[in-house]
């Protein structure tokens, strides 16, 4: 995948607003779903190994009958594969 197709969209959702980075359309529905998904895992908190491995952590998860790949940096979130 081309770093060049990727697009930022700035989501706010209860009450914190993340960046999504992704070259694939999503639909508001599975964002939010899988930004829960995400924040009941405590993928958004730092941790102490933070400092040393860098702030990227790697999930696969299947929200809405979707599955995703994504890296969580801070409030950024990447997707790197969806599929149905």
């Amino acid at each position: 995948m081309d770093p060049d197709e990727f697009d930022v969209y700035p989501i706010s959702h209860n009450g914190k607003v993340y960046n999504l980075i992704t070259a694939f359309d999503l639909s508001f529905q599975e964002v939010r779903a899988m930004l829960d998904w995400l924040d009941e895992r405590g993928a958004f908190r730092a941790t102490p190994g933070d400092d040393f491995m860098g702030p990227g952590k790697l999930f696969t998860l299947t929200v809405l009958g979707v599955t995703f790949e994504v890296d969580v940096q801070g409030y950024e979130v990447i997707v790197y594969r969806r599929s149905p």
